[in-house]
């Protein structure tokens, strides 16, 4: 008889939701912080509690100045591309990052991975005469506070935004960011950084991983699985998705169940699911949410085969208990579990280890989506040469980049001038066997 597989889909952006935790109030008078060189502590910059403080630290100032032009492709709510060469000043490249660093999710290692690259980069002298740091915002996953994070950068004139994580920020800071004409090169993958010339995702989008879950079932043969997913501001469309792909597949839901960021407990839906008849679980979750699902399903004696996304967290791992044996996941970035000394991976893992040792358990799908971006933005200002560095040289570079090599952590990645960017469709298949996470299939496309 065929198992029953729980097929817990994490929405790339519902699972960054969770990750990324409850609404939490964030002071106005909290500190930013910036990182220079291959220093290991940041230098704290103490900011106005007006959300327009000045540079704190770095020589670019707000993109007042200087000559603008217009974006290729670009429409009326697309700014204009400053020359003025905000963000760069003696030798130091500043950018920016609006991450939930506080409340009860932590994304201060996807902060610190972005920060390991740029010190790996400085430490082997940097590109073309210029150091990195980045210049961080706390949005305690609030929209309002990452809202008045993206003023407070956009006034200390940062050169773009690097490897962000803000799970309920970036869906409307994307389009506040593309107006202002600021480049953005990384993120979650919500759906808005895929509608924007000014964005540069290399993971795959959301709505595209729903896409892929709801077929991949059918490969599975699950007929009737439940669905639990977040309620995040960006997920209307991912729902949808998945639903649409699910149909067109024969698949059936038992019910769709919207949950918060902050539920203790998944015993409720457990129970409502099994009574239900689901065969499986369809789940948009974080993976401190998925030790909760486990748990659950462990007391309930609920023991199922799992298929979800970013289950592979370590850190988060040591909890979800003998529920996750066998458990299958999807992903658009190379697994390092069983590759750790696959080039990529190792260059990775060594950085983070050498200047943040203490942020290698967390590492996850994200960490590693926001080290790609980071290599992605380097790589753009070494394009740039001896010409100026500015924003509408920075976005002419990263439209001329053609099969990006990412050492192996995705598929080879390409941008050019346009209305949007959407260069990565790809997903390989993970499952958890004797605790340790092996890569079942080459990439998939979708």
């Amino acid at each position: 008889m065929r198992e029953k597989i729980a097929i817990i889909f994490m929405t790339l952006s519902a699972v960054a939701t969770l990750v990324l935790g409850g609404a939490v109030v964030h002071e106005l008078g909290k500190k930013t912080t910036v990182q220079t060189g291959a220093q290991g502590p940041a230098i704290s910059a103490p900011q106005a509690s007006t959300g327009t403080a000045g540079t704190a630290g770095t020589a670019g100032t707000a993109g007042t100045a200087g000559k603008t032009v217009s974006s290729s492709g670009s429409s009326g709510s697309v700014g204009q591309l400053s020359q003025a060469g905000e963000g760069v000043s003696r030798g130091l490249i500043t950018v920016g990052g609006i991450y939930d660093e506080t409340g009860p999710f932590d994304a201060t290692v996807e902060r610190d991975t972005v920060r390991a690259y740029f010190n790996m980069i400085n430490a082997q002298g940097g590109v073309n005469g210029y150091k990195f740091q980045l210049r961080d915002c706390d949005s305690a996953y609030d929209p309002t506070t990452a809202h008045q994070c993206s003023t407070r950068l956009v006034g200390q004139g940062v050169l773009a935004i690097v490897g962000w994580l803000s799970v309920s920020g970036e869906q409307p800071e994307t389009s506040y960011l593309t107006q202002q004409g600021v480049p953005i090169i990384g993120g979650l993958a919500v759906p808005a950084e895929f509608s924007s010339p000014l964005s540069y995702p290399p993971a795959v989008n959301f709505v595209r991983y729903a896409t892929a879950m709801g077929a991949h079932a059918a490969h599975l043969g699950v007929p009737k699985p439940g669905i639990a997913i977040l309620n995040a501001n960006f997920m209307a469309p991912v729902q949808a998705a998945l639903l649409d792909s699910l149909h067109k597949h024969g698949i059936h839901e038992s019910s769709v169940n919207q949950v918060d960021p902050t539920k203790p407990d998944y015993t409720d839906i457990v129970l409502k699911l099994r009574n239900e008849g689901a065969d499986s679980i369809i789940a948009g979750l974080d993976p401190f949410s998925y030790q909760r699902l486990f748990q659950a399903m462990e007391r309930q004696s609920w023991k199922t085969k799992v298929l979800g996304l970013g289950l592979d967290k370590q850190s988060a791992n040591k909890d979800y208990g003998s529920a996750a044996d066998g458990a299958e996941s999807i992903t658009p970035m190379l697994e390092p579990a069983d590759h750790m000394n696959q080039p990529g991976v190792k260059e990775y893992y060594d950085a983070v280890r050498r200047y943040f040792p203490n942020q290698v358990d967390p590492l996850d799908v994200y960490t590693e989506g926001d080290w790609v971006a980071a290599e992605l933005f380097v790589d753009a200002i070494r394009k740039i040469g001896s010409n100026p560095i500015n924003r509408k040289t920075l976005v002419d570079a990263l439209n001329n980049i053609k099969n990006f090599d990412t050492k192996g952590l995705t598929v080879p990645l390409s941008y050019s001038a346009g209305s949007s960017h959407d260069p990565n469709k790809c997903f390989q298949f993970i499952h958890k066997i004797s605790g340790t996470w092996t890569t079942y299939s080459g990439w998939k496309c979708y």
